[in-house]
């Protein structure tokens, strides 16, 4: 028979395992294949049955750590990978954010779309790269460590649009189109995130000017892109 105190302390231990339960949820460790084909073995010796064969980059989930083996989950497959054919080195490397959607790009738990975002970061991010995998790379940036898709990290920072000028003018928008108003975008690109519809007549101020886009400023002192060929100076 239960004491009301034994109870308390199940109850106690129940909640304790609960608690828990997402922190060794976040605690998953990834690697890196290197060295070529490496065979996902169904146990840990070189006579067992291949699972299947990952080339150099293939990210993989270590379930258990070994000297010789690790036991790893890879594409839906739970094996045995030799554990030296694990974690290439491919960290040290600064790389900077490169996007052009205007709403940064996603540091993630772990090197997929499924992960839960830890945060966002803008163009021209500086990124320390602490594992380099196909298609993700483990990533530091300041005190937060996670996961970035590799496609938008690039070794320099994103090309110059606009010139800043030394005197700012009046302009007025305009649609070439024939339309009746004028995407204000964050950055400058036709795929990058609309602001606002401005009407054409509308009076900005042009700090910056490109042969395609230039950076204005509306009356209430909001900052952004349009194009250039939508502009007639005042």
């Amino acid at each position: 028979m239960k004491t009301p105190m034994m109870k308390r302390l199940l109850s106690l231990l129940a909640a304790l395992a609960l608690m828990l339960v997402p922190a060794l949820a976040m605690a998953s460790e990834y690697a890196t294949v290197k060295g070529g084909g490496l065979n996902l073995r169904e146990q840990p010796n070189l006579n067992a049955k291949v699972l299947g064969q990952y080339w150099t980059g293939t990210w993989v989930e270590i379930l258990e750590k070994g000297d010789t083996w690790c036991k790893v989950k890879v594409a839906g497959k739970t094996g045995y990978m030799m554990t030296k054919f694990l974690n290439a080195n491919g960290g040290g490397t600064t790389l900077y954010v490169r996007t052009n959607t205007g709403i940064g790009l996603n540091l993630r738990k772990g090197p997929g779309t499924s992960f839960d975002i830890i945060t966002s970061y803008p163009i021209d991010t500086a990124v320390q790269v602490v594992k380099k995998g196909t298609g993700w790379y483990q990533v530091k940036v300041g005190e937060n460590e996670g996961y970035m898709a590799s496609q938008y990290l690039f070794a320099s920072k994103a090309p110059s649009y606009t010139t800043k000028l030394d005197t700012p003018y009046k302009a007025v928008l305009k649609n070439i189109n024939g339309g009746s108003i004028v995407n204000f975008r964050l950055y400058p690109g036709m795929k990058t995130k609309v602001l606002r519809q401005l009407p054409v007549g509308t009076e900005v101020t042009v700090l910056e000017k490109g042969v395609n886009w230039c950076l204005v400023q509306l009356d209430d002192g909001a900052k952004g892109y349009v194009s250039t060929y939508f502009l007639v100076k005042k």
